[in-house]
């Protein structure tokens, strides 16, 4: 009989730990990185993966924010920036998950925990101060991706990859210029 309470305690305590475990929320960024770590044995493809990975999760992050511009915006020209960049980092998005298949790198299938918080603080923003807040993290954001983007330009060995940061960089350029540009519109 003893036996029997202690198998069932284990049991219990089994079915308890696998519920828990699938109740955990988990960043799907980190699942992808995670999973490429696992497929690649080369730094270099490491590497790349990763690149690809935070490419996809900051272009879909971009999609995310545009579009909640376009719905809180009052101002017509942040709206049609913000059309712009939904469009256009869609557009990226797709191609690079494009390439990502090609090469076996697995991506974020939802928005990163840090594109989630950085949506929520958007907004949260006062009415007033959500156009100028908006454009200045828009301005931050690019130029944060063309300093990833020309790095990997420099290092990456890859041809495809390569090419496609030659292709998207000048876009991303233009992107933070007229970011640039709207924001200081708005101060």
């Amino acid at each position: 009989m003893k036996k029997i309470f202690i198998k069932a305690g284990l049991l219990m305590a089994i079915v308890f730990s696998l519920a828990a475990c699938n109740n955990t929320e988990t960043d799907s960024k980190e699942l992808a990185e995670d999973s490429n770590e696992a497929k690649f044995d080369t730094k270099a493809g490491e590497n790349q993966a990763e690149f690809v990975v935070d490419a996809v999760a900051s272009n879909s992050a971009e999609v995310n924010l545009a579009q909640l511009a376009i719905q809180r915006s009052g101002n017509a020209e942040v709206k049609e920036f913000a059309a712009m960049l939904e469009k256009e980092h869609t557009t990226l998005t797709n191609e690079l998950k494009t390439l990502a298949e090609s090469k076996a790198i697995t991506v974020p299938v939802e928005l990163s925990e840090d594109a989630k918080e950085d949506y929520k603080a958007l907004s949260d923003t006062k009415p007033e101060n959500f156009d100028k807040k908006w454009a200045k993290e828009m301005v931050d954001k690019h130029e944060s991706t063309i300093d990833k983007y020309e790095k990997e330009w420099k290092q990456t060995t890859d041809p495809e990859l390569k090419q496609w940061i030659e292709t998207t960089l000048p876009k991303i350029k233009a992107h933070h210029e007229k970011a640039k540009a709207l924001h200081d519109k708005l101060k």
